[in-house]
């Protein structure tokens, strides 16, 4: 408990810092009246594109549950997903528990496989937003020393040796190494339940949430379709870059500035190094990366840039808690189809 309230309060300290750098430069004079040329028919199209975007996220998530017979709830996944990201907004990373829970609870299917899935899910992006990395550096800007100033130059340095061939060398050592250690923890687990009877329970049960955490990260090799996975990763990034540019039109800066796709495709990959950071929904540090790429990058003023970072971040937190409530009572309701009868239904697995 005291861990989840220091992981809570480090999480603000983030938000706080990083609202403060993006802020510090900017008069509230010069925000009022960048926010006040506001146009307003970005929205709706803004807000088919996020929703798409978590739905596509929620049929991927379902290609790696779906092995084995297991059918689940497109409508349950959906509203899994739109969870995970409400609940980040109060503690970062908790969503990704939250979501496995829900869905585990409802589809009965065990919650610790579903966890699985999700920190495989998240590597997975992390391995697309390195090679949208890589191609940003060397085919669209001239010079990656542009990047510096934005993230650092440790930072940099760390990208550079992670996108090494050596740095890729040590990572899959690294995700080998997790995998083994999950395993020898439950060959451990059940040597434990068998030496020490009285507490044989608590080490099978060790063993079980292993085993089951081990299986969610493997799923991908079970994967059926990986024409569909591939292309359905691909429309999840597609639509990340389209909710940074069609805002472009609300504040004229694909007139003044120039600010296209191209452009779009260089904050999105920035802007989710920043969302990567421990912060409450990448509050604070979603400003801080969309602004400073955008003055650093396209000589966009700071006031516009600042203002841009805030009217996007807002209006994708308001959806997030206006749609999910919503989702979460339909789903309530029942008002879905489920295909085919899990054949894991009543299952206790934790």
């Amino acid at each position: 408990m005291l861990n989840k309230y220091l992981r809570f309060i480090a999480s603000v300290l983030i938000a706080a810092v990083f609202l403060w750098l993006a802020l510090r430069n900017v008069s509230f004079q010069d925000l009022r009246l960048t926010m006040g040329k506001l146009t307003y028919f970005w929205l709706i199209p803004y807000l088919l594109v996020s929703l798409l975007s978590h739905y596509l996220r929620a049929e991927r998530w379902k290609q790696l549950i779906e092995q084995e017979g297991v059918r689940t709830s497109r409508m349950t996944l959906f509203s899994g997903v739109m969870l995970g990201y409400m609940v980040n907004y109060a503690v970062p990373r908790l969503g990704e528990v939250s979501r496995s829970v829900f869905v585990g609870n409802k589809e009965q299917i065990s919650r610790t496989k579903l966890m699985g899935t999700v920190v495989l899910e998240r590597a997975l992006d992390l391995l697309v937003m390195l090679v949208l990395v890589v191609f940003v550096v060397v085919y669209l800007l001239s010079d990656y020393r542009v990047i510096v100033p934005l993230l650092g130059t440790e930072t940099v340095q760390w990208l550079q040796a992670l996108l090494s061939i050596d740095g890729a060398l040590v990572l899959g050592i690294l995700v080998i190494a997790g995998i083994a250690g999950f395993y020898l923890l439950y060959r451990l687990a059940l040597l434990l339940s068998r030496w020490i009877p009285s507490l044989g329970r608590f080490f099978e049960l060790s063993a079980e949430i292993s085993k089951k955490f081990i299986q969610g990260l493997l799923s991908i090799q079970r994967v059926k379709n990986w024409p569909l996975f591939i292309l359905l990763t691909a429309a999840i990034w597609f639509c990340y870059v389209l909710m940074t540019y069609i805002p472009f039109t609300a504040f004229d800066l694909h007139t003044e500035y120039g600010l296209g796709l191209r452009e779009a495709l260089v904050i999105t990959v920035v802007s989710s190094l920043g969302i990567a950071l421990p912060s409450p929904g990448g509050i604070g540090t979603y400003h801080w990366f969309v602004s400073r790429t955008m003055l650093l990058l396209f000589a966009v003023p700071e006031a516009l840039g600042v203002a841009y970072a805030i009217v996007t971040h807002l209006v994708m937190m308001i959806i997030i808690l206006v749609v999910t409530p919503l989702l979460l009572a339909v789903n309530k309701a029942g008002w879905h189809l489920k295909l085919k009868p899990d054949i894991n239904a009543g299952s206790s697995d934790p």
